[in-house]
């Protein structure tokens, strides 16, 4: 009688024992500055390029009213009119507006560099961008770029821009487009004026 009381408490101790540590391992989940962390909530995204020699830069932004959600991101505000032959020095601003205040994702992305990653693809093939910043491994990050705009470029263009968040999948050096989750994805028109 006294063993089986003994074994009982045992299997509870054991049961007991278990649940916590699985309260544990999925603590250390919800971190999203720990490897697999929750992937961004961000509600505009805003693209800025600078003309080498000065001048007044070239913004515009898309606001996706719900995040990640079913409604279509509204329509691109503020004109990207590119000239022929200039190598624009750009920046991409990554926001949450669905807070009060509005929380900027930008430093977080930074923060996390090691997590995240800006893909750019563009259609125009005038149009050239290079990822300018490195993580902390030395690994392309994307948050600053150069935008080649080459003498022969004519006509119109996009620019897809992608926030990939890194988890359980590796942040490979190389890569050319997103294999972790995609916190964002939203496209930008521009045009090269003649």
């Amino acid at each position: 009688m006294i063993e089986r009381k003994s074994r009982g408490m045992s299997r509870r101790v054991v049961l007991a024992g278990a649940g916590a540590l699985v309260l544990a391992v999925s603590a250390c989940g919800d971190s999203s500055t720990a490897p697999g962390g929750e992937s961004e909530v961000i509600s505009r995204v805003t693209l800025t390029l600078t003309p080498p020699a000065g001048g007044a830069a070239l913004s515009s932004f898309i606001d996706d009213s719900d995040g990640n959600g079913p409604t279509a991101p509204s329509a691109q505000v503020g004109a990207l009119a590119l000239a022929r032959g200039v190598t624009y020095t750009g920046t991409v601003k990554f926001e949450n507006r669905l807070k009060t205040p509005a929380e900027d994702i930008t430093a977080e992305v930074q923060k996390e560099a090691n997590e995240h990653r800006v893909f750019y693809t563009v259609t125009n093939a005038g149009v050239t961008i290079t990822t300018t910043d490195v993580d902390g491994q030395n690994r392309p990050l994307g948050l600053r770029f150069s935008k080649v705009v080459t003498p022969a470029a004519s006509g119109i263009g996009t620019v897809r821009v992608v926030l990939c968040h890194y988890g359980s999948t590796s942040k490979v050096a190389t890569a050319t487009s997103c294999t972790g989750d995609t916190d964002i994805s939203l496209t930008f028109n521009f045009t090269i004026a003649p």
